[in-house]
């Protein structure tokens, strides 16, 4: 029997970069003269750099854990598992597989048509 196919578009991006600054003296609800001071000196920047997934993907993901193929661990990244064999732009994923999120999945896809010895 063959497995349910499920297409993604790989020219979208999977996966968007986010971009975060905060500085710990002005990013509060009250802020004092001191900390204006070591603002103006500098201090207390931060910033980081991630990604999210892009929103096709979002939806593909919640429509896969709404069909009952994956369940979604929400709390933290490249959590979900596979529950029920499916296929995703012709790669197979079998009960208990890792389903990863849009940025190491499209790499992971990229990769397995590079070296498809590597596929399960």
């Amino acid at each position: 029997m063959p497995l349910p196919e499920f297409h993604l578009d790989e020219s979208l991006e999977w996966h968007i970069s986010v971009y975060t600054e905060y500085n710990m003296h002005l990013d509060k609800e009250v802020v004092t003269d001191e900390d204006l001071v070591e603002a103006l000196k500098g201090k207390g920047h931060w910033s980081t750099t991630g990604s999210d997934d892009g929103p096709e993907f979002k939806a593909l993901r919640n429509q896969l854990e709404a069909d009952g193929y994956i369940e979604c661990q929400r709390g933290w990244w490249n959590g979900d598992r596979v529950v029920k064999p499916f296929q995703l732009n012709g790669l197979k994923f079998k009960k208990g597989s890792q389903f990863s999120s849009g940025a190491a999945l499209k790499f992971h896809l990229e990769f397995l048509r590079k070296h498809p010895e590597y596929a399960e």
